[in-house]
């Protein structure tokens, strides 16, 4: 997991370095918290970015599930901890979160004078670069394939196909809705109209897809996914069918 705090740097240009330090720590305190309650590993601090790992140094089978739902707890926590700093006049933040699961190495690492429980890999490398991508298609949230498959637990919006900087490969990306046992009438309407814009849209189908998008921003106007979409599919209509499109999105920069 990577969760980069939105915001950082125009805080950082109207308030005092300790103020900005007092937030900072109150802030990764509450989102730390939820983290270890799910028995995630801190990895490290990283400015306004914090880093953790599951299954390690305990073994946790069920860790993809254990991740998600904090992810989806400090999300909760943030909107909350929102609602305090508007009664206080404090600057308000947003969060994005990456999440991929795989294989990577887990240990000591650095050098002779210093070194860090931490972990390496390709897998981590994702994760990285999903929750770069959070802001691009306004998700709190993005979580890989290899997640999504090992936790059953929740409903998921399929975002994208992506072929991330430095990955040859396309990958699918997801934001997790919500709890199975949460998801109401609306939301699985929502998603299942969803599911027939993104078939749509990889056909290269832009009538119907442009249908599906208005359907979809009326039962949820607000959110940026939709409209980012309409744009898009404005912006390819004007381009000649592609057999060979394989439906995903190239991002060159991290």
């Amino acid at each position: 997991m990577f969760c980069d705090m939105r915001g950082f740097t125009r805080m950082s240009e109207h308030m005092e370095p300790t103020q900005l330090q007092a937030l900072l720590n109150s802030v990764f305190s509450r989102l730390t918290a939820l983290i270890r309650g799910h028995h995630g590993t801190i990895d490290k601090y990283m400015g306004d970015c914090v880093m953790a790992f599951w299954g390690a140094p305990v073994e946790t089978p069920d860790h993809a599930q254990l991740a998600v739902q904090a992810a989806l707890d400090m999300a909760h926590e943030v909107r909350a901890l929102n609602s305090e700093h508007r009664a206080k006049g404090l600057p308000e933040i947003g969060v994005g979160i990456g999440l991929n699961t795989g294989t990577m190495c887990v240990g000591d690492m650095g050098s002779n004078i210093r070194r860090s429980y931490t972990v390496i890999g390709d897998a981590v490398n994702l994760g990285s670069r999903l929750e770069g991508l959070s802001k691009v298609y306004g998700v709190d949230i993005v979580v890989s394939e290899t997640t999504r498959q090992h936790a059953p637990g929740f409903a998921w919006q399929e975002i994208d196909r992506v072929r991330v900087k430095g990955k040859g490969q396309a990958v699918t990306i997801f934001w997790p809705a919500a709890a199975v046992d949460l998801v109401s009438d609306a939301l699985a309407a929502e998603l299942k109209l969803w599911a027939g814009f993104l078939k749509a849209y990889r056909a290269q189908r832009w009538d119907d897809a442009d249908v599906f998008l208005i359907n979809l921003a009326r039962l949820n106007p607000k959110k940026y996914l939709y409209q980012m979409y309409s744009d898009r599919v404005a912006s390819m209509r004007t381009l000649p069918f592609d057999s060979k499109w394989d439906g995903a999105t190239n991002f060159e920069t991290k």
